[in-house]
């Protein structure tokens, strides 16, 4: 027979592990994204030297950011795009991450010790893209739950 104490306490563990799971999952990607960014600026000594090249195409592991952050904008708008949902939490998530970039920004131009690796054109062009991805998931998010809305009838 199970102690239900002991079947108690796996439940609570378990929805601690989902919650944990939930969030580390519904994280905004350019959280990781940011992640990345201070991996390659500590480990890689010129970000815009040639990592490959293939034919006339030359490809520098800025470049290969910009790609990343691209696909990654373009994948957490399609998370806010589920018509009938409201995805206004992760938008502003999406948001405050946004924040953590322009501070970041902020405190690495005006010369902050150890945070100069955020004064950069790579680390701007992160932060531009971000707040795009930002206005545009906002935009989206309001207007599928305008549609919804409308198809519902307004109930």
């Amino acid at each position: 027979m199970v102690d239900p104490d002991i079947a108690g306490a796996a439940a609570v563990v378990s929805r601690e592990k989902n919650a944990f799971t939930k969030f580390v999952v519904g994280m905004p990607l350019f959280a990781y994204l940011l992640v990345v960014f201070v991996i390659l600026e500590v480990s890689v000594p010129d970000m815009r030297k040639e990592i490959f090249t293939i034919g006339t195409y030359k490809m520098a592991t800025v470049e290969s950011l910009y790609i990343l952050a691209i696909i990654i904008a373009m994948a957490e708008l399609l998370r806010v795009s589920k018509p009938g949902i409201d995805n206004t939490f992760e938008v502003i998530f999406m948001l405050l991450v946004w924040v953590v970039y322009l501070v970041l920004f902020i405190l690495g131009a005006t010369g902050i010790l150890g945070l100069g690796i955020f004064s950069n054109t790579e680390f701007v062009v992160l932060t531009v893209t971000s707040l795009t991805q930002v206005i545009v998931a906002f935009l989206i998010n309001a207007r599928t739950l305008k549609r919804t809305i409308d198809y519902s009838g307004g109930e």
